[in-house]
């Protein structure tokens, strides 16, 4: 018995690895196609070469702006075009941000097919190779998804398991293509939430990107994408530590800029009456153009961030200018349907929000802020805060750099720009928590308790008055053998009081009692009271109509009703 379990575990765990081994060679495969295309569009025809990071062969001789400037709108707009057609009546997951349409999968529960993946690699390689402005983390992240998910349909595996492959598949092509294991498994487990983590990704995560790292080091190398030195003990300045923290307020601001331009061209498109394939050429058309004023939003860009490490790029207004020229790039890009990521941006648009801020305070108030460091944690702060994905991007700052030195100034940017950013995300598919997903509700028991209501098992709820002494609401709890009391004053719901605020100073029960009560109504679902308890961190909700106190409904009482489903 134990030799099946151990045989049956094995062979989960080689399938893991082989899904790590096959996203790392597409992920090779991935760059060199973007390379080839690279070759013969914008280094041939528009005479335009660009500069690239340490990590992937730092061109010394590169072109600021191309010779043949105005071909450069034409082979965008060509792009556009290829990405249009294939993507319309071939694939249409594969159009636009390739990580949300693995996200919108993950939580549907649905099947991305082989072909998914093979026009996502087509179209995005034409897309960043003829200089679209995109990245190609999140290409490689629905790439990757589509074999986790075509693997596990080849295997037979249940549904459960199939979303796991998916959202492993996910987090190993970005592991690969950002030479990143760690933030890769992470990204696995945390992108398709805003407020929450699955940690069932997390064990087959580390196994599928530690394999796609390998696979992708033995051909590419195992150098990050970066090359950077960071001075020791350089930023643990009061001076530096206050900086990070109010650039984290300076992103979050423009966070939110960046989310409502994207989506305000994304809108623009999709209300444009013409053939679905056509948008593209326009889109890819407009991003020509900006990427002959601004060279930073031709491509993904990344050379020019390793220009500004390197100390080699200082002025802030061009690179201003190029934040601003890779946010309105990617936008009519990946907003008007062409095949890319926004990952990737995300990131350049960060790392040159870092630069100038770093450069500016520098410049004009004589300080003397290390500009590379702000440069890479500005690239994980805008994408944690846009991607509402703080953790993985905290990893992805030390795998990046090669050390921990940069690790509490980015805590300090990235959970400032996190917290004040907004709820809304960089990917609309993205859900709250595990509640709010389609997958989950059958583990939940969500869709038995949809239908049963709060007033068929909510009990009566024990009141105490305000006015009354602090001892009393002790004697109840210990009485009653509960946790919580319901805080009325001349017959009106004013309060809760719990165990928990018993341990604060008061004499009576309105001293201790919580005012900012949440409640449901008899008519709602046993779900939704389910969602608000966990999803608040509390216990028990006092049931309402019309301001009248009808009775509390507690975990116990839905777990009670989840026994009597079964």
């Amino acid at each position: 018995m134990f030799e099946k379990v151990l045989n049956k575990t094995f062979k989960k765990h080689l399938m893991y690895v082989l899904l790590g081994v096959l996203c790392g060679f597409v992920a090779v495969i991935f760059v060199y196609a973007i390379d080839l295309v690279e070759s013969y569009t914008l280094n041939l025809i528009a005479h335009y070469y660009p500069p690239k990071p340490a990590g992937e062969g730092y061109r010394e001789a590169f072109t600021f702006y191309p010779e043949r400037f105005y071909l450069l709108p034409l082979l965008t707009a060509l792009a556009g075009l290829i990405s249009g057609i294939l993507t319309t009546f071939l694939s249409p997951e594969s159009a636009g941000v390739g990580t949300d349409s693995a996200i919108k999968a993950y939580h549907e529960e649905k099947r991305l097919s082989f072909l998914s993946s093979v026009v996502k690699l087509i179209t995005s390689s034409f897309t960043i190779g003829m200089g679209g402005t995109s990245g190609r983390e999140g290409p490689i992240a629905l790439i990757g998804a589509g074999i986790g998910s075509t693997l596990s349909s080849l295997l037979q595996l249940p549904k459960e398991e199939g979303r796991v492959m998916l959202g492993v598949g996910l987090g190993a092509g970005i592991s690969a293509i950002f030479k990143a294991p760690l933030a890769g498994a992470l990204i696995s487990a945390e992108v398709f939430f805003k407020k929450d983590f699955d940690i069932e990704n997390l064990i087959p995560a580390f196994l599928a990107c530690i394999s796609s790292y390998i696979t992708v080091g033995f051909f590419l190398g195992f150098e990050p994408i970066f090359s950077v030195h960071i001075p020791e003990g350089v930023n643990l300045k009061a001076s530096a530590l206050f900086a990070y923290f109010f650039f984290g307020l300076f992103c979050a601001i423009f966070v939110r800029l960046f989310i409502l331009l994207f989506f305000r061209v994304k809108a623009l498109f999709e209300e444009l009456k013409i053939k679905h394939y056509l948008k593209p050429v326009i889109g890819g058309f407009m991003a020509g153009i900006v990427g002959i004023l601004s060279p930073f939003a031709i491509g993904n860009g990344y050379g020019y961030l390793q220009l500004i490490l390197d100390l080699k790029l200082t002025d802030p207004l061009l690179i201003l200018a190029g934040a601003i020229g890779v946010a309105l790039g990617v936008s009519f890009t990946l907003g008007s349907g062409m095949s890319g990521g926004i990952f990737g941006p995300s990131v350049m648009i960060g790392g040159l929000f870092g630069a100038f801020y770093s450069l500016l305070l520098n410049g004009y108030f004589g300080l003397d802020l290390h500009v590379p460091s702000f440069t890479v944690v500005g690239m994980v702060t805008f994408f944690g805060a846009s991607a509402k994905a703080p953790l993985s991007t905290l990893i992805l700052i030390s795998e990046m750099t090669g050390g921990y030195s940069l690790l509490v100034p980015a805590m300090l940017s990235i959970f400032t720009a996190y917290l004040l950013s907004g709820d809304r995300s960089i990917f609309p598919s993205q859900v709250n928590t595990r509640l709010d997903s389609v997958a989950y509700r059958e583990e939940w028991g969500l869709l038995k308790l949809e239908k049963l209501k709060v007033k068929d098992y909510m009990a009566e709820a024990i009141t105490l008055q305000a006015h009354q002494p602090v001892e009393e609401a002790k004697r109840l709890m210990q009485e009653h053998l509960i946790s919580g009391l319901v805080v009325l004053e001349g017959g009106r719901l004013v309060g809760i009081l719990t165990k928990s605020d018993l341990s604060k100073e008061g004499k009576t029960v309105r001293d201790l009692m919580s005012v900012n009560v949440i409640t449901v109504k008899p008519e709602e679902s046993l779900a939704n009271a389910l969602r608000l308890m966990l999803t608040k961190g509390i216990g028990h909700l006092p049931v309402v109509k019309e301001e009248k106190l009808l009775g509390i409904i507690t975990r116990e009482d839905i777990a009670r009703a989840v026994r009597e489903l079964k």
